[in-house]
């Protein structure tokens, strides 16, 4: 997915999501105020319905509404009413006589002082009674009820929140989708790069075993030993490069542990730089190894140690322009075996610094796209350190050469 893209469906959503939440807005303020209106309305009309059945029918045979109201069939007739009227709700009754100052009646005594300020107050005067006295219904309801019509905002803060939960996911989306593709891309880069590194070994040992056959060459012992040292080069470039593959799957796996056990990792050192010597005296460079750690004995995996060692020489030879220059050292540093692997090669910008121990990943800027590889091997590095709790770093300098710095548990 391209960048240009990418921004504009990106655009695209954010529009729409804040014409949507001022679409919202304005239509949370206007519902508001339309249904605010209604609630008043609705409960005008359903206690006016109340009086006149109260005026209607005989509720009361006495003087005074203090002993003469049913008050239970009155809560009763007031949440009918409401309920005719669309307001499922349950009210807190009250009976008040004006004169008197007092409640004749609560049906929560508890809320008598919300009942005296709410403004919910019905003028009623009870049939047969003659009294100068000012009797008043009062409905008080209870704030957990009117929340939501008091609070609009909270179906906007509800659309806001869930317009940010779909936003993330959006992006979310979008960001996978992108890494996806990049790791296509990855991976196929890998297969092409892997069949290229497989098929050269392949055709130069084949052309050696070629020119063994040639019977002036094979009585020639020079030259004899040239081509069987050639066949034993490629021949071991290819078993690392089919190792470091499987090994880094299987370490992908849930089930893969090390096979520990105590090892000098000087020797490891010194067999590996031995490999090399050949290819590297063949470009005119040198390694030099400075062994200072001591002790040097490590409980770690000899196999992955090796690769991992092999892995970082040979980087450091292939990132070379001219003749390799490699040199390894060990020391001892807060209990600590370090090893350190520093070439002079052409260097790491920066921003690749960031990536390099990502699987598949590889340098594709200035001259590094032409070196051999499928950027797997530092990513095996780093994951042969991270089994055995160590830690890598990378310090480069672009036409200066890089140094990686790999520190590991004592055993």
């Amino acid at each position: 997915m391209k960048r240009w893209f990418r921004v504009f469906i990106i655009s695209i959503f954010a529009l729409a999501a804040v014409s949507l939440i001022l679409i919202q807005l304005t239509q949370t303020r206007r519902t508001f105020s339309i249904s605010d209106n209604m609630f008043n309305v609705s409960v005008s009309n359903a206690m006016d319905e109340v009086i006149s059945q109260l005026n209607s029918e005989v509720f009361q045979t006495a003087t005074h509404p203090a002993t003469s109201f049913n008050y239970q069939e009155l809560d009763s007739l007031i949440v009918e009413e409401l309920l005719i009227n669309g307001i499922d709700m349950h009210p807190i009754v009250g009976l008040y006589d004006g004169s008197q100052g007092s409640f004749l009646y609560s049906s929560d005594p508890s809320h008598e002082k919300k009942l005296e300020v709410s403004p919910y107050r019905y003028s009623f005067q009870p049939i047969g009674v003659v009294s100068s006295n000012q009797f008043y219904i009062i409905l008080a309801f209870r704030a957990a009820d009117l929340f939501l019509m008091r609070h609009p905002n909270i179906y906007l803060y509800m659309s806001i929140f869930l317009i940010f939960i779909i936003a993330i996911m959006f992006l979310i989306s979008i960001r996978t989708l992108a890494n996806q593709r990049k790791l296509d891309q990855m991976k196929t880069e890998f297969i092409n790069n892997m069949t290229h590194e497989i098929k050269t070994p392949i055709a130069t040992i084949s052309l050696a075993s070629e020119m063994l056959q040639d019977e002036t060459i094979s009585q020639d012992s020079a030259s004899r030993n040239n081509f069987v040292g050639i066949i034993a080069d490629e021949n071991q470039r290819m078993r690392v490069l089919v190792e470091t593959i499987l090994q880094s799957a299987k370490m992908a796996g849930k089930n893969f542990s090390l096979n520990l056990r105590t090892v000098d990792i000087h020797p490891l050192i010194e067999h590996v730089a031995q490999s090399f010597k050949l290819t590297i005296a063949n470009r005119g460079g040198s390694i030099n190894l400075h062994l200072d750690a001591d002790p040097s004995m490590l409980e770690a995996d000899e196999l992955h140690i090796s690769n991992l060692i092999y892995n970082l020489v040979d980087n450091g030879i292939k990132y070379s322009s001219g003749a390799p220059q490699i040199d390894i050292s060990t020391t001892v540093e807060d209990n600590r075996f370090v090893m350190r692997f520093q070439d002079h090669g052409i260097g790491i910008s920066k921003a690749d610094q960031k990536h390099i121990f990502e699987k598949f990943y590889r340098v594709s800027t200035g001259d590094v796209h032409t070196v051999k590889g499928f950027g797997i091997g530092l990513s095996y590095v780093a994951q042969v350190v991270k089994l055995h709790h160590g830690t890598i770093a990378v310090d480069s300098t672009e036409g200066i050469g890089s140094t990686f710095t790999v520190s590991l548990p004592i055993a």
